[in-house]
């Protein structure tokens, strides 16, 4: 598949409203891939209606797969111009709980003070093969060490405050030593006060007075849609975000009678590996290797710990919508789904632990112009670790591969179901 990066920035005040919102004040995060496809099919039926097959090719076949448009304004002015991916910070972050943030390049540029943040996925590994190992144990032993490996990040090493989750959105630098920047979000955002109006007047409401939360007007995102091998489609897709990106047609969120949703966006194809399933078996084997040595130090140390051939991890960059049979929605991603997932029947792979969230999916359907139903989803962030037993071939890796680059789950091609295989975020064990 052809990867091919967003670049949107607001040239009005943006209003995405939240799910479940009070009032409708607050915004959300991010653009999702339900909303960038609405608006972009919106606008295809202004100024090419009459090329319905074309539409169909684009917005309702789902060959086309959209995707989530994250937060991409950073205090560095040229980290906003880089094509590098925007992510979604994984759930197994931390950092300081008093001065949250990544370490900064020079200090002296920053007008806030920021600790650093690690990820606790590789600690949580190790506890859970400690606890497997030393099931039937009540030693006190064999409780301190299990209970050391995740105190012992407790307390921030410069503050001594307490370690929280940190969540948000980050960009790592393509080069040696890969640091990685945070998102800049509330400081992009302000309120708009508006007047209600009589419905039978159509004039101003007394004692009607509401506020609304809007991303300011140079706020930028970022996201990744990927086309089929398909040149027809793929020229299709091309001609017409260069028509309508740089000419002002697409409106996006609420407020758009009021002059807000204003957006402007270039569409370019992304540097890709000439073997991108080699670096993916690259990423799968690093990771393996690296929790396998901060395994290999606690059995040095005495802690009893039985290894497993291979472990890889799957971090969700979106929501997932995943049912059964029965259409009964999934909270989880065990092993035994994602062989079902990737057509495999064999090694066996087993769910070792996961930090997951869910959430309800709501929205509006701009093409029918009609609500849509609501669905649960494991929420953005959530990570899955998984042991297998034994070395996967390369048979496998290529199916879990091909899984990588589809994605899984229901509403694909609006952003749903995008996942990463054993993100490199979950080597920063160390505060970056």
């Amino acid at each position: 598949m052809k990867h091919v990066a967003i670049s949107l920035g607001a040239s009005s005040p943006l209003a995405i409203r939240a799910d479940h919102a009070p009032g409708g004040m607050v915004t959300a995060s991010y653009i999702s891939g339900s909303t960038f496809l609405g608006s972009l099919a919106a606008a295809h039926r202004m100024v090419r209606a009459e090329r319905t097959q074309e539409f169909e090719q684009l917005f309702l076949s789902g060959e086309i797969l959209y995707s989530n448009l994250y937060p991409a304004a950073f205090k560095k002015q040229w980290m906003e111009n880089t094509a590098n991916p925007v992510y979604p910070v994984p759930l197994t972050a931390q950092s300081c709980k008093r001065h949250k943030g990544f370490l900064p390049l020079n200090p002296e540029d920053e007008d806030d003070e920021h600790h650093g943040v690690r990820d606790t996925l590789f600690d949580w590994a190790i506890y859970k093969k400690m606890e497997a190992s030393n099931f039937s144990s009540t030693s006190p032993k064999v409780l301190q060490q299990r209970l050391q490996v995740l105190q012992q990040y407790k307390e921030c090493s410069t503050c001594k405050a307490a370690m929280d989750h940190f969540d948000g959105y980050y960009r790592r630098e393509t080069v040696e030593p890969y640091l990685p920047h945070s998102a800049v979000i509330d400081s992009h955002k302000r309120l708009r006060t508006h007047t209600g109006i009589n419905r039978g007047l159509g004039s101003v409401q007394e004692g009607i007075l509401y506020n609304r939360q809007v991303f300011e007007e140079d706020m930028r995102f970022w996201g990744e849609v990927r086309l089929p091998d398909n040149k027809q489609v793929a020229d299709a897709f091309s001609t017409f975000m260069d028509e309508v990106g740089s000419g002002g047609w697409v409106r996006i969120g609420a407020g758009r009678s009021r002059g807000m949703g204003k957006v402007t966006f270039s569409a370019e194809e992304m540097e890709q590996d000439e073997n991108p399933f080699a670096a993916f078996k690259i990423r799968l084997q690093r990771f393996n290797q690296e929790l396998q040595r901060h395994m290999k130090e606690q059995v040095d140390h005495g802690a009893a710990i039985e290894p497993d051939p291979f472990y890889f991890a799957i971090t969700l960059h979106s929501p997932l919508i995943l049912c059964d049979d029965r259409l009964r929605y999934y909270g989880t991603l065990d092993g035994n789904t994602v062989m079902q997932l990737a057509n495999i029947s064999s090694p066996s792979f087993t769910l070792l632990y996961q930090a997951a969230s869910t959430r309800r999916v709501m929205g509006w359907n701009e093409l029918w112009g009609m609500p849509r139903e609501h669905e649960y989803a494991t929420d953005t962030g959530s990570v899955f670790l998984y042991t297998c037993t034994e070395i996967p071939g390369d048979s496998i890796l290529r199916a879990l591969y091909q899984i990588e680059e589809q994605g899984i789950g229901r509403r694909k091609a609006e952003g749903f179901g995008r996942i990463l295989f054993s993100d490199p975020f979950h080597l920063e064990v160390n505060l970056r």
